[in-house]
């Protein structure tokens, strides 16, 4: 049981220490940023020009 948690516990800092290098949690939030965008566009809840604008704004 005890071997169960260590291994856990390990698997939650890999983790946390790999979300938080620098380079590649900014390319993931844009990315994330970029998901919703395209989202939104596609539920019709932004129209075309604020979708490009946006778009090019991100991808900055």
């Amino acid at each position: 049981m005890g071997i169960i948690l260590i291994v856990v516990v390990g698997y939650f800092i890999y983790k946390y220490m790999e979300d938080n290098q620098g380079g590649a949690s900014t390319s993931r939030k844009q990315n994330s940023a970029l998901d919703i965008l395209n989202e939104r566009y596609a539920k019709g809840e932004i129209e075309e020009e604020e979708y490009r604008n946006k778009k090019e704004s991100l991808n900055r």
